[in-house]
């Protein structure tokens, strides 16, 4: 059978916080030719007292591992080519990797003959769908700007040491505070009328960025996390699960923005990304090089920022 024909014999269950279960068998025969793979790979993995990493003889590999890990590993490597078949048959938009479980082995010789299929159940999270408010643009006519009379942030005062800040920055610090305010009230009210279920791994994706920012912040007041934890008295894990509901938020945001991007086609200005990334590594520690890789997830991250300001912009009316 070919990965198609495999593909359409699996049965899809949609799942709460967009998440997909497909469930299905996979023929022996279609496995096979991936043991002889799986068994090489252990090899090259796998660590001995005695051999070099890599040199392991593979009966010995076999005889660690048992053929049910070998089995393992090459569903493994099934599912990677399989796995493409299986989002077109289904029509699966996923995001992240997928949780692949056997939930049943061959019977009887463990040798992968024809007629013992594997029973394999996938679970991925699928890009949600996200339904914006019909009167999005109208928002910010509910929210004029006001003045802003509260206490400034230390930031936008100067320290102790520094001169008082001039009337005419005192002004415009006053002005972005209150632009600040009312992009603020905005998008809350966007997000209390976008509907959508967030995938978890976009939540945690935006937790994550909460704790390394947390933990630049810290660092630059001259302390270590880890003595910052003990004089909170709280672990990594409360603090973590004290901004989910944040993390939560943000990621929502993110999805509406991507959503109103797409429905009004806004894209970031490609000559505004390069300056953006020139600029961004101009400012690399020293000595510290960006692998490809990285270079293009800097540009994703610059355009996102980019086209997320001019949704922004587009919200509050301008």
């Amino acid at each position: 059978m070919s990965f198609e024909e495999i593909a359409k014999t699996f049965v899809r269950k949609d799942l709460p916080d967009s998440e997909v279960e497909l469930v299905g068998e996979v023929p022996a025969e279609a496995l096979a030719p991936y043991r002889n793979a799986a068994l090489a790979h252990l090899a090259q993995e796998m660590e001995m007292p005695g051999f070099r990493k890599g040199h392991i003889p593979l009966e010995m590999v076999l005889k660690k591992v048992g053929e049910v890990g070998v089995l393992e590993e090459a569903v493994e490597l099934c599912i990677q080519d399989l796995y493409g078949a299986l989002s077109l048959a289904h029509n699966v938009d996923a995001v992240g990797r997928p949780d692949i479980r056997i939930t049943n082995l061959p019977a009887g010789r463990q040798d992968l003959q024809p007629g013992n299929p594997v029973g394999i159940t996938v679970r991925t999270a699928v890009y949600p769908e996200v339904v914006v408010p019909k009167d999005w643009k109208g928002l910010a006519e509910k929210f004029p700007l006001e003045a802003y009379t509260g206490d400034l942030p230390a930031g936008r005062q100067g320290s102790q040491t520094d001169p008082p800040p001039s009337a005419e920055d005192e002004a415009k610090a006053r002005d972005y505070m209150a632009r600040d305010k009312r992009r603020g009230k905005i998008i809350d009210a966007l997000l209390e009328k976008t509907k959508v279920e967030v995938p978890n791994i976009f939540v945690e994706s935006e937790l994550e960025k909460i704790m390394v920012q947390m933990k630049e912040d810290i660092t630059k007041f001259g302390l270590k996390f880890e003595d910052y934890l003990k004089q909170m008295q709280k672990t990594e894990a409360q603090v973590r699960e004290e901004f989910r509901a944040q993390a939560r938020k943000r990621a929502v945001l993110q999805l509406a923005l991507n959503k109103l991007a797409e429905e009004e086609k806004i894209v970031a200005d490609p000559a505004a990304v390069e300056v953006e990334i020139k600029h961004a590594l101009e400012h690399l520690p020293a000595g510290r090089q960006v692998s490809p890789l990285s270079n293009e997830q800097l540009r994703i991250y610059i355009e996102t920022v980019l086209r997320n300001e001019q949704v922004l912009k587009l919200l509050e009316g301008n």
